[in-house]
């Protein structure tokens, strides 16, 4: 058995390790040790003998040893107790490790031969007729001990004569046909190093004794001389068996025991337990031992030293309140470390999470720990683990990324205006369009150049060119929101990419600030300098199907202006006043529908693709505009957002899929979720709405049984606002997804920041599998990267069996389309959900795309 105790102070000492053959041979539990005084585990007769152990070890530097009788849970138990002390820098004892070896049997063995001796000395002061029975008996004697392999030896005190039995001889080298030898050979023999202690136990044994006092029990480990010139190591037990009448010692009777195999086993383990100690002080980080109970409390079994140079916390205030190191991680980080805990105890797979932590003198640093998990006894989970310092790591990665960052500018902006240039221009128009036309959305491109400046640049120079170039940039920039891009191609000529153009009069007032903000005066070299622009636009798709038709087609449209004479803009094809008159009619037609009743709500199967049971649906909104029929929402969920319809409809939205999950989830039995589709624009500050957790709360349904997706818009906008509010959402029980995952700019950086549950794969990367290396490529890489995030995939728009096969074979979770169902009426979705129409029997209604 091996112990370890950490010194606390004069003479105070707790338990910080023990082995699992210590609690096998006590029976006694970890919470009955670990973190507990010695007075609290070891028992009162054996502690002042223990604590007297320990303070010689700490006084003379030296490895202690001696047996000790205690009595715990399993019974008596003697052991051959060793403890050894570890200092520090400074001289200071800090530890105390060491080994108990169970000699319980051979200690009962002893008691017997303690028994046998006694009542051989009886024998010895009866008469001469009991002779013969006393021989008899010192043969089953010399026996017994035979066959536990340790001589008797029989000190007469007063002659000072010595005799060794044959198995005494053995042990000592010396011949059977050696005769008894004095007191002063036999010391002779002892290594000087022990032989102070053996004699002093011997003199106490010795003492004058009160008749009918009971005798003190001699018991020592010591080096003696072999007769061949090498140290052996031996256990010698015996007591006084014979005292005159004075009380002074006259006969004194024992055994001895070779244990020099049995020392070298035990050196060996407390040099190896030395060596492991040693190396978990040199480690740069810390080791340590943590529990989770059945109710998910936390607490800190064993921690080494170097936690206090991580977290400014001893190991014994760490073992005392989990919550003190709690305390000293940044709040963002608690909870998800929390749940990852709970992931890591539920799938008992390696637990690796990198944190923040606020140290006090030490300020913020990174921290990373890594640990295994076992079930323990009581169904409760134990990591054995590293945590270690990652600041410097996580310093050179932020180098890093801001030198990426140096490259990618320079690779991908203007080095004169700082604008993006060709490439990054033709990206982003190549990604506005592929996000307009999943959308149904609309695009503005803008070519803008500037009138006169090759007579700005042939009078003053290139430098006021450049300087002009540069004003021209800025002024432009201040004319645009933040997610239209402004870059420039190369000369005097500009790019604008107006993302959400869904409102002509939007796009023509930016183009008439840009006029406006060029025309002003600029200072250039004590100059005052006065140019123009000239702007073309195109819109996608009206104008064009792809950037560089689109391209072409605001070039067109701005040498027209310039041929116009120049200060004016000219869009591609002139429809506004037509578009304006249908803009303006349906905003009223929308504002009429909801009181009127003409939303109704379609539900889609999300099929769950292990089992091709219905897992879930999704709520789609339709409306049936009086003299249009049953019409989409990419046909007027813009003109919604912009005249900000959008919150009322989004609540009743909310509203009438929260009643059918209550009423689906009754009739099922069981929880069933329902997934709505947020706006963007709902996420804005001080927008108008229900509280959708308090009204899901005041329904009784468990938020569990809503999913919110959420869009690349939200995503793009991400202020602390909108932080907050799906933050609130997640906390609340409300599953968060990613709707067209992998079509995004950004998306992926995000999902560190959000607690999102499912990732939806755009339906044009679906639409590819089989065919196109690339779509089939990034959706299998979806797949991967979502399931080691723990995250849940949703496949849309799935129409073939050869397409759910291939998501089937390569573990996605979920899939929504029309090869399982088109979007139903809420009556129809619950016949086929309740198994009224089997789910063999195809229920496409014309009711539009997913």
């Amino acid at each position: 058995m091996i112990y370890h105790l950490k010194v606390e102070g004069d003479d105070e000492y707790r338990f910080v390790y023990v082995n699992p053959a210590f609690y096998a041979a006590t029976m006694l539990e970890p919470c009955q040790v670990i973190g507990n005084r010695v007075e609290d585990v070891i028992p009162s007769p054996s502690l002042l003998m223990v604590k007297d152990a320990y303070r010689r070890a700490i006084r003379t530097g030296m490895t202690q040893r001696w047996e000790e009788v205690s009595t715990y849970p399993a019974g008596r138990k003697v052991g051959q107790v060793t403890v050894t002390p570890v200092f520090d820098e400074k001289g200071r004892c800090t530890d105390l490790v060491g080994t108990v070896h169970d000699v319980s049997r051979l200690a009962d063995r002893e008691d017997e031969l303690r028994s046998t001796q006694i009542k051989l000395q009886s024998a010895l002061g009866e008469q001469r007729t009991l002779a013969h029975a006393l021989r008899v008996s010192e043969e089953r004697l010399n026996l017994a001990l035979s066959s536990a392999r340790e001589g008797v030896w029989d000190w007469k005190v007063d002659d000072d004569t010595i005799f060794y039995s044959d198995q005494c001889k053995k042990i000592l080298g010396l011949p059977l046909n050696w005769t008894a030898a004095s007191s002063t050979t036999y010391i002779k023999w002892i290594h000087p190093e022990d032989r102070a202690a053996v004699l002093d136990r011997v003199r106490y044994c010795l003492q004058v004794s009160e008749p009918g006092a009971p005798e003190s029990f001699f018991s020592c480990e010591y080096r003696l001389r072999h007769a061949s010139g090498k140290w052996i190591w031996v256990r010698s037990q015996g007591c006084v068996v014979e005292r005159s009448s004075a009380g002074t010692a006259v006969r004194m009777v024992g055994t001895m025991a070779d244990i020099t195999e049995t020392v070298g086993l035990r050196q060996q383990v407390e040099a190896s337990q030395a060596r492991i100690l040693s190396l978990t002080q040199q480690l740069p980080g810390a080791v340590f031992e943590l529990r989770m109970d059945t109710r998910g409390s936390l607490c800190c079994d064993y921690v080494s030293d170097q936690a206090e140079n991580l977290f400014g916390l001893t190991p014994r205030q760490i073992r005392a309140g989990w919550e003190t190191l709690v305390h000293r991680i940044h709040a963002a980080d608690r909870d998800r470390m929390y749940r990852r805990l709970q992931r890591s105890a539920a799938t008992l797979k390696p637990f690796r999470f990198e944190f923040r932590v606020d140290v006090p003198r030490a300020g913020e640093g990174w921290r990373e720990v890594n640990a295994t998990p076992t079930r323990a006894p009581e169904r409760q989970v134990v990591w054995c683990g590293f945590v270690n310092d990652i600041s410097e790591r996580k310093r050179n990665e932020i180098t890093i990324r801001e030198f990426n960052e140096v490259l990618e500018r320079r690779a991908h902006y203007d080095a004169l205006t700082g604008l993006p240039n060709r490439t990054l221009f033709r990206d982003r128009l190549e990604q506005g369009i592929r996000q307009a036309g999943a959308a149904g959305g609309q695009l503005a491109l803008l070519f803008v150049d500037l009138d006169r400046f090759k007579e700005v640049n042939d009078l003053l120079g290139h430098d006021a060119g450049d300087m002009l170039l540069v004003e021209a940039a800025r002024r432009i920039e201040r004319c645009v929101r933040a997610g239209d891009t402004v870059a420039r191609l190369g000369g005097d000529e500009f790019t604008v990419i107006l993302t959400e153009a869904h409102e002509l009069e939007h796009v023509e007032q930016t183009g008439q600030q840009i006029l406006e903000a060029l025309s002003t005066a600029f200072s250039l070299k004590s100059e005052q300098v006065y140019v123009a622009g000239s702007i073309g636009i195109a819109l996608y798709p009206r104008d064009a199907g792809n950037s560089e038709e689109l391209m072409r087609n605001a070039d067109h449209a701005m040498y027209r202006s310039k041929a116009g004479g120049r200060n004016c803009m000219t869009f591609y094809e002139a429809s506004m006043q037509s578009s304006a008159m249908q803009r303006l009619t349906l905003i009223a037609d929308l504002r009429r529908a909801l009181p009127e009743r003409q939303f109704v709500l379609y539900f889609q199967p999300i099929v769950c693709l292990s089992d091709g049971a219905i897992a879930k649906a999704e709520a789609l909104l339709r409306w049936h505009r009086p003299g249009t029929g049953l019409t989409l929402p990419d046909q007027f969920i813009v003109v919604a957002e912009d005249s900000g319809i959008i919150h009322e409809l989004g609540d009743w939205v909310f509203d009438q899929a929260a009643s059918m999950a209550v009423r689906w989830t009754a009739m099922l039995g069981q929880d069933f979720q329902v997934t709505i589709n947020r706006s963007p624009i709902q996420f804005q500050p001080n927008a108008p709405g229900l509280d959708w957790v308090a009204h899901l709360r005041a329904r009784g349904l468990d938020p569990a049984c809503i999913n919110v997706e959420i869009t690349e818009g939200v995503l793009l906008n991400l202020s602390d606002d909108v932080q907050t509010q799906l933050d609130t959402l997640s906390a609340a029980g409300v599953d968060l997804a990613i709707d067209d995952f992998g079509t995004g700019y950004s998306s992926m950086s995000y999902l560190k920041r959000l607690d999102i549950d499912y990732l939806k794969i755009d339906k044009s990367f679906i639409a590819g599998l089989g065919t196109d290396v690339t779509s089939t490529t990034i959706t299998e890489t979806i797949i991967v990267m979502a399931h080691k995030l723990g995250l849940k995939v949703i496949a849309e728009g799935v129409e073939s069996a050869v397409q759910r096969d291939w998501l089937v074979k390569h573990g996605c979770d979920f899939a929504q389309g029309f090869l399982f169902s088109y979007p139903l009426p809420a009556k129809d979705f619950e016949a086929r959900l309740t198994g009224e129409v089997p789910w063999s029997e195809r229920l496409f209604e014309n009711s539009g795309e997913t």
